[in-house]
């Protein structure tokens, strides 16, 4: 896998099980940690991933000025991404979930 793509199921489980982090949002929609168990908090993730809420694979990279170089970057994490998360949720799944993006 390419240096800038996330897996969110693994960088959730080590935050919720190594620091403890839940994050969660209030009625107000301000952010605050999760009152929870670990196991239940990271099942609840796990399933909105399942279900298309919260993709799977994500990109970060980071601009270096170079315009070619940073498109180029970008454009070969976007492939890399959506070959992964089409092979996680299926083509025509994923298509759907892409639709409402």
């Amino acid at each position: 896998m390419l240096d800038g793509i996330t897996d969110v199921l693994k960088v959730i489980g080590s935050m919720v099980f190594e620091t403890g982090f839940m994050p969660d949002c209030d009625e107000n929609g301000n952010l605050i940690q999760s009152e929870e168990l670990a196991s239940q908090y990271k099942k609840r993730f796990e399933e909105r991933v399942k279900n298309g809420e919260i993709l799977r694979y994500s990109i970060h990279y980071q601009i270096t000025g170079y315009k070619e170089f940073d498109d180029f970057i970008k454009n070969r994490l976007i492939v890399e991404v959506d070959r992964l998360n089409e092979e996680y949720y299926g083509k025509e799944k994923y298509i759907k979930i892409k639709q409402c993006m």
